[in-house]
């Protein structure tokens, strides 16, 4: 609702002369209508009583004349005065009414500022909501701003992850060509330990048997060597006896030197092969040894 005109007295001052003079009565209402319905009627109802003041002034002024002029005036007045004061009682029940109105139009007023109070506070309420939920508003704003620079983080983070599998899946094909060949190399070593394992079982068993007939043979040669001692123990013994006996004991030592010669070679051959053996086990032994570690 828009703020009333600011109505002045000379305005309402002249719209109560001009009805005055017409033979209408200026009242606080018609002088409204009169100037356009503008101005609060509290504004005018102030003026028109000013205005009415300086009217009964003008009254009191014109009464100051001779005695006997006065005495006609004031028979004349009082007649007059009689009329005017049923005018006057005509315009306070008038002006009665329009202080009804004017109260009516308080009251109107009134109720009007209470509802635009009630209006005011209301807009301060849906301020105060509106502020706070623009508050809120910016701290979600502010949460919205941390969880996207979280997820732009975690968005590069995978996207180095992304990168990192693509690389290692670039690898892969090498890597498995390596692993494969590990394999074949692992595989190839396993089957040379086999087989030097093998090798070595076979060698061993051959070290015991050249071992066992080293063994023998030199058994062998030491009974041999001993058969020999006698022998030629028996043939110092019986080489003072008889020529005969000589002669056979000869025979016997000959064939008993013979034997001691043949097996003193058989344990030499042995011993000389229990050494290769030997030799041939304990080189198998170091590479077994170096393959496994």
């Amino acid at each position: 609702m828009g703020r009333e005109a600011t109505i002045s007295y000379e305005q309402v001052a002249a719209a109560a002369d001009t009805m005055k003079a017409t033979g209408s009565k200026p009242t606080s209402r018609a002088i409204r209508e009169r100037i356009g319905n503008i101005g609060s009627m509290g504004t005018i109802n102030r003026h028109l009583q000013a205005w009415r003041a300086g009217q009964e002034r003008q009254i009191a002024s014109a009464l100051a004349l001779p005695a006997a002029l006065q005495r006609s005036i004031l028979d004349f007045m009082g007649q007059e005065l009689a009329a005017a004061r049923a005018a006057l009682e005509s315009d306070l029940a008038e002006q009665q009414q329009e202080a009804a109105d004017l109260a009516t139009e308080n009251e109107r007023q009134a109720a009007d500022i209470e509802d635009k109070a009630d209006a005011l506070t209301a807009l301060h309420a849906e301020l105060a909501t509106l502020q706070g939920r623009l508050g809120q508003m910016e701290t979600d704003l502010a949460a919205a701003k941390d969880d996207a620079d979280r997820e732009r983080k975690a968005a590069e983070a995978a996207r180095t992850e992304l990168a990192k599998s693509l690389l290692r899946l670039e690898a892969m094909p090498r890597l498995e060509a390596d692993l494969a060949a590990l394999r074949a190399e692992l595989d190839k070593e396993r089957q040379g330990r086999v087989s030097a394992e093998q090798q070595a079982a076979v060698l061993t068993a051959k070290l015991e048997a050249a071992t066992d007939r080293a063994a023998k043979a030199e058994a062998a040669a030491i009974g041999a060597i001993q058969e020999a001692k006698l022998a030629r123990d028996a043939t110092a013994e019986l080489r003072g006896n008889a020529e005969q006996q000589a002669a056979v004991l000869t025979a016997k030592l000959e064939a008993a030197t013979d034997r001691a010669t043949k097996a003193e070679a058989a344990a030499s051959g042995a011993a000389q092969e229990a050494k290769l053996a030997r030799d041939e086990a304990a080189e198998l032994r170091g590479k077994r040894t170096g393959k496994a570690g």
